[in-house]
């Protein structure tokens, strides 16, 4: 009984066990069966010209140096030119920015068909340039280079001007103020170079900046007051920053006011009387005789 009990026992685990397995398999099979695999982005294509080769500032664009590569047509930067024979059918043109190799060819980089490589081309419309005289100081010792962003900093005798002159108060070099004359400019050339890629410092004797119609108004008026240097501005920073007049007396007062309280207090102390000393009277006997002694305070024990 033992023994039919154990066979009966196995056969009824079996039996259960494929019973839940066979349950099971459609259920996968269906719940697998309704998934449906997700269908691939759709992207289009477009062709785009790059350059195969660096191309630098006042070169003419040759074809050997351009390729024509696919571009997704959802991300075409704007300017970019679809052909070769696009970009050249008008006739020649000029580099005007640094193109890298595998870089678009856009049409903020180079000049008008059969153009030449001229500053006005490299222009913000709206925009002039100036130049500025400048030496290893003036010049951030030669480390502006274009695409920077400097201030410009007027620095000039301001004796005239009432406020300065009564806070300077007639010392000698207290009236020289310094100014930002012109304030987040963008560098377009150092000396006669117009490549941006020039990073090594070069002492040159002008710098070429981008400003507005009033800037090159006051850029122009400054040069004849005073003398002229740049800031070099963070290539993260923005805005125009603070700006103002800044003489002697903002390193924590005039100059002429200090030497005349110096001045003040080395005369009181010259012509200072001494101070007497002030004496008391001591008597002392002596037997019967008692005599009268004049002692200084301070000495008195």
């Amino acid at each position: 009984m033992i023994g039919i009990a154990a066979v009966f026992g196995a056969i009824s685990i079996f039996a259960a066990d494929f019973w839940v397995k066979s349950q099971a398999k459609p259920a996968a099979e269906e719940k697998t069966a309704s998934i449906a695999a997700p269908a691939p982005p759709r992207i289009e294509f477009k062709t785009i010209v790059v350059a195969n080769a660096p191309l630098r500032y006042g070169q003419e664009l040759d074809r050997a140096k351009l390729i024509e590569i696919p571009w997704p047509q959802d991300s075409l930067p704007q300017g970019a030119f679809a052909t070769i024979d696009g970009l050249l059918g008008e006739g020649n043109r000029i580099v005007l920015s640094p193109i890298e190799v595998n870089e678009p060819v856009l049409l903020t980089k180079l000049s008008g068909p059969n153009g030449r490589a001229t500053l006005s081309n490299m222009l913000t419309p709206g925009m002039r340039a100036v130049t500025i005289r400048t030496d290893e100081i003036a010049g951030v010792g030669g480390f502006v280079t274009p695409g920077d962003r400097v201030d410009v900093v007027l620095t000039r005798d301001a004796g005239e001007i009432q406020e300065v002159a009564k806070n300077a108060q007639g010392a000698a070099g207290s009236t020289i103020t310094s100014e930002i004359v012109v304030a987040d400019a963008k560098v377009l050339s150092v000396g006669q170079g117009a490549d941006e890629r020039q990073t090594t410092p070069q002492i040159t004797n002008s710098v070429t900046i981008e400003v507005t119609t009033e800037g090159a108004q006051k850029v122009a008026l400054a040069r004849t007051v005073g003398t002229l240097s740049l800031s070099l501005r963070s290539a993260s920073e923005g805005g125009d920053g603070k700006n103002g007049v800044t003489t002697i007396s903002s390193f924590g007062g005039s100059v002429a006011a200090k030497a005349q309280a110096a001045a003040g207090s080395l005369f009181d102390a010259m012509t200072k009387e001494p101070e007497k000393p002030k004496f008391k009277t001591v008597i002392v006997t002596r037997g019967t005789k008692a005599e009268e002694y004049q002692v200084p305070e301070r000495d008195q024990k």
